[in-house]
């Protein structure tokens, strides 16, 4: 009884071969794999362009294996961390208390020192202003 080894073939083998069924013996080996490669890292690790605007505008976008994966593992992760929350209410209720008391008071403290930023700004400069002209 004799047991036939099985190789896996990887993409990039199994697009070569099919490629060389189809066009035969007009291209090397090595033309062949340069190709191939090209190929594969164009469509699957390249950026991608999405149109932005009706005049022909263009953005740089995710890979496409990058945006399969997102899509993939989405749900995946969303299902986990639902999880770990449903288990764990205690801790997570506590972190989110301590985040949005000190996350708060440091947003409210930015905002009031915002606002008043660009007085105390044109005080500063009214009072050089007088006490240059004296």
């Amino acid at each position: 009884m004799t047991k036939e080894v099985m190789i896996k073939q990887t993409f990039e083998e199994k697009m070569k071969e099919r490629i060389r069924e189809s066009i035969g013996e007009l291209i090397t080996d090595e033309e062949l794999s340069k190709l191939v490669h090209k190929s594969v890292d164009q469509v699957f690790f390249a950026p991608t362009k999405i149109k932005r605007g009706s005049f022909g505008d263009y953005e740089e976008g995710p890979s496409l294996l990058n945006g399969l994966i997102k899509e993939l593992l989405t749900p995946q992760v969303n299902k986990s961390i639902q999880q770990y929350i449903n288990e764990h209410p205690a801790e997570v209720i506590k972190v989110v208390k301590e985040v949005v008391s000190v996350g708060m008071g440091n947003a409210l403290l930015n905002a009031v020192n915002y606002q008043f930023q660009n007085d105390l700004i044109n005080l500063q400069s009214n009072i050089q202003n007088t006490l240059a002209n004296r």
